[in-house]
């Protein structure tokens, strides 16, 4: 394959949706360009502003944190597995609203205050980033409203 041949490729890749530099080097890898060329591939896509890092940073939380319901916790794990400089997470991070996680919380409990036990709701948001004392708060208000 050439040079030209996986750039038009990783285009594609990219556009479709947002990529991190580390999602690229892998899908150069499946594609077999030899190594010497991944770095002038990768500085192009930048160049072309098909790869920005940060910009997939924002991304990938906002989706996590609006869709999934994920905790700053789980988004630094998530980013961290993105091979993200903890420069870059750390000011991602810094920029999540705490309401909207407290919230996200409360929805999270009330969704599934019915059909969980606590142990394992308390779980379920632990794995999802949340921590135990915010949890252990949001569901005992949830306890007192539901009477």
């Amino acid at each position: 394959m050439t040079t030209s041949e996986a750039l038009q490729k990783l285009q594609r890749f990219c556009a479709y949706q947002e990529r991190s530099p580390f999602e690229v080097e892998r899908k150069l890898q499946q594609l077999g360009l030899p190594r010497d060329r991944h770095e002038e591939v990768v500085a192009q896509l930048m160049a072309d502003n098909f790869l920005d890092e940060y910009r997939f940073s924002e991304a990938f939380t906002r989706g996590k944190l609006n869709q999934k319901q994920w905790a700053p916790r789980r988004i630094r794990m998530g980013l961290q597995e993105h091979r993200i400089p903890r420069v870059t997470i750390d000011r991602i991070l810094g920029q999540i609203d705490q309401d909207l996680v407290a919230s996200n919380a409360r929805y999270l409990v009330e969704r599934w205050f019915e059909s969980k036990s606590k142990e394992k709701l308390t779980a379920a948001l632990q794995r999802r980033g949340y921590a135990f004392e915010l949890i252990a708060s949001t569901y005992d208000a949830v306890r007192n409203q539901r009477g």
